[in-house]
């Protein structure tokens, strides 16, 4: 190979995954914007220049115009490296935010916070993890309530009101998984009790809820995974 060829690749991080999902509620379309601003990059390697560059990026699955934050990262060999920080829909940029530094920040917090949380159920966690491990490894099928517990939060309004108004086996059933729900969250610690009543109780969005607890950018979604895997072991107890 030629040792003058730059070989680009693209590479979408965490954060900006999670401004996609955030934004549409959908994963984002990871190997289409690879390509076109692999592309994009390709035909303007000399023009580069400053902090980041920005790309607008047409997106078919939303039929939304979005920017796309492109930072300049590591080298190996001839094959460079950019990283997509950020993406947001196009019309939330303008120059004003730019310059008063609003855009570098937002692009520069990072979804891995500081934690302080309860050591026990830390432990536990990793234990069931660890578990989980093991079966796979042997080849035996794991069971796990987590697509039940998920499906009764996202619902947990609707839920509530079909219980409020039926009277059937079904419903009778539903309110003691309910009752049962509502027992463990009151198990959890403060933090993961305050993130699983606003999120399914309330029923406000991932970035509201990460604004009133004062997460960073993602955090609320660690947040929320923690408390939804401490869950699933006190589900899992009930059929000990």
């Amino acid at each position: 190979m030629d040792k003058g060829v730059v070989i680009n690749k693209v590479v979408i991080t965490a954060e900006a995954e999670f401004d996609y999902e955030s934004e549409f509620g959908i994963s984002p379309p990871v190997d289409d914007i690879k390509q076109e601003t692999a592309e994009y990059i390709d035909g303007r390697m000399s023009r580069f220049y400053g902090y980041y560059f920005r790309v607008k990026y047409l997106d078919e699955t939303t039929d939304r115009m979005l920017m796309l934050f492109v930072y300049k990262a590591e080298r190996f060999g001839c094959m460079q490296l950019w990283e997509v920080r950020g993406i947001c829909p196009a019309e939330d940029w303008s120059a004003e935010l730019e310059e008063d530094g609003q855009i570098r920040e937002w692009l520069n917090s990072k979804m891995d916070t500081p934690e302080e949380t309860d050591w026990v159920w830390d432990l536990r966690i990793k234990e069931s993890q660890r578990r989980k491990e093991i079966a796979e490894e042997f080849g035996e099928e794991v069971e796990s309530e987590m697509p039940v517990i998920k499906d009764m939060l996202k619902n947990y309004k609707l839920n509530q009101a079909r219980i409020a108004v039926g009277e059937n086996e079904e419903v009778k059933a539903l309110k003691s998984d309910m009752e049962f729900l509502d027992k463990c969250i009151d198990q959890l610690d403060d933090e993961a009790q305050a993130v699983l009543s606003l999120l399914y109780k309330r029923g406000l969005s991932m970035s509201v809820v990460g604004k009133r607890l004062g997460y960073s950018k993602g955090g609320i979604q660690k947040k929320n995974n923690r408390a939804i895997q401490m869950l699933e072991i006190l589900f899992a107890d009930r059929k000990k």
